[in-house]
């Protein structure tokens, strides 16, 4: 499975700076405006995106089709592609992390440590998420029509959240400590059973594919 990983790695060879420099220009451009949090929220997802092309890659020179002559099993297969994608989200979580120190200081909005490094881990999380909703549909409907349905899945729950944060009151909610423990617990165990889950769903999908 190790060569499966380094072989997306090294195939993104020059999509690297080309992100990269739309990471920069993101932060130059747009750093005032998006402020810290929304420039790290920015270069976590822009990272994330990159498995998508990752898939393209494979499906342009017919990947798909020499790995099945190769002594790996489909399930290696799929479990490769969420290791990398493990590694995107992480660099992006990370230089995101790294831009929004700079927005930070160069900024009008000032903006704690702490904040922004909590921002990085919701970052990560969420770019992760992004990855278990639209790696099986990739693994589905191939890179070419994901790539439709991915921005359904960026646009759909941005417009959600900004509607229900309108429409919801949380001021009058108090958690405790233990609450706010709880409350932690559950979205890691709940972050766990979708990442099981969408693992699980490609495993099926991909293994009835036929090449």
């Amino acid at each position: 499975m190790k060569g499966l990983i380094l072989k997306d790695l090294y195939a993104m060879g020059s999509m690297y700076r080309n992100t990269l420099f739309s990471m920069t220009i993101v932060c130059l451009c747009f750093g005032l405006s998006l402020g810290a949090e929304g420039v790290a929220a920015a270069t976590a997802i822009m990272c994330a995106t990159m498995i998508v092309t990752t898939f393209a890659l494979d499906e342009r020179c017919g990947w798909p089709g020499f790995a099945a002559a190769l002594p790996v099993t489909r399930k290696e297969s799929v479990l490769a592609k969420y290791a990398v994608h493990v590694i995107y989200c992480l660099a992006g979580a990370t230089l995101g992390f790294v831009f929004s120190i700079f927005v930070n200081i160069f900024g009008k909005s000032k903006v704690g440590f702490e904040e922004l490094g909590i921002c990085a881990i919701v970052s990560f999380g969420i770019s992760m998420l992004f990855g278990f909703v639209i790696i099986p549909i990739m693994f589905r409907f191939g890179a070419e029509k994901a790539r439709f349905i991915m921005m359904a899945v960026i646009a759909l729950p941005t417009i959600a959240v900004y509607f229900l944060a309108d429409k919801i009151n949380l001021g009058g909610i108090v958690l405790t400590d233990m609450g706010i423990k709880l409350l932690y617990a559950a979205v890691a165990i709940g972050f766990i059973l979708i990442g099981l889950a969408s693992c699980a769903i490609s495993v099926k999908v991909y293994a009835k594919k036929e090449f």
